[in-house]
C-alpha cells in the first residue's frame, strides 16, 4: 500500500511530498497527480523553486528507447496527456501524445538543460524524425501556433520520478502549469 502523498497545500516544503512520491508505487503516484488541480499544481512549482538539480537526462532512457511522462495540467478539459521522449542520435527529443492531437499536432519539442531546471523548447524542431514518433510538424502554423507556437515549458525536479513545469509564451508565464510521472527504468514499482 502506497504512503499518504500530502498535497501541495498541506505542507509548508517540497520534501514531505518528494519523500512520500519516492516511497510510493507508480500506481499512488498517479492517482495523487490525478487528484491536483490548478492550484495545486501552481503550488507545487512554487515549492519546487530552487529544488534538487533536474537533469535532461531524467526524461530519456537508452538511445533510441521512448520514454513516457504521464502528465495531468491545469487547463478546464483535456487536461490527461503524455509527453513522450527519446534521444535521437543525441538530440533528446518529444511530443505530446493526446486525444486533442489531430487538430493541435503532436507539438514536437526540444529538451534543453537551463541550469537546475529542463526547458520543452516547442520553438525548435527536432534536427531529424524519429520513426516512432508522428511526422515533424512546425509548431509556427495552423492551430499548432495557438496552442504551442512561441513556447517553451521550464520544467523542475519535485522527485525521483515526478516533475512539475509552467508554460511560457515569449518569455511571460501563461498561467498554465504541468506535473509528469516517469515510468518505465528507473521507475520504484514497489
Amino acid at each position: 500500500m502506497s504512503p499518504t502523498i500530502p498535497l501541495p497545500s498541506e505542507t509548508p516544503n517540497l520534501s514531505s511530498v518528494a519523500a512520500a512520491l519516492n516511497a510510493s508505487d507508480h500506481s499512488g503516484r498517479m492517482a495523487w497527480m490525478r487528484s491536483l488541480g490548478r492550484r495545486e499544481l501552481q503550488l507545487m512549482y512554487r515549492l519546487a523553486d530552487g529544488g534538487p538539480s533536474l537533469e535532461a537526462s531524467h526524461f530519456s532512457g537508452a538511445p533510441g528507447a521512448t520514454v513516457i511522462h504521464h502528465g495531468q495540467n491545469s487547463l478546464m478539459a483535456f487536461n490527461s496527456f503524455q509527453k513522450r521522449v527519446v534521444d535521437n542520435g543525441g538530440e533528446l527529443q518529444g511530443y505530446n501524445h493526446q486525444t486533442m492531437s489531430w487538430v493541435t499536432g503532436p507539438g514536437h519539442f526540444v529538451l534543453e538543460q537551463d541550469g537546475p531546471e529542463v526547458l520543452f523548447d516547442y520553438t525548435r524542431l527536432p534536427r531529424k524524425a524519429f520513426e516512432g514518433f508522428p511526422p515533424l510538424r512546425n509548431n509556427a502554423h495552423g492551430f499548432s501556433a495557438l496552442v504551442y507556437g512561441q513556447m517553451v515549458d521550464r520544467v523542475r525536479r519535485v522527485s525521483d520520478h515526478c516533475v512539475i513545469g509552467a508554460a511560457f509564451k515569449k518569455g511571460a508565464a501563461m498561467n498554465a502549469w504541468f506535473m509528469l510521472i516517469r515510468e518505465g527504468a528507473n521507475n520504484n514499482t514497489n
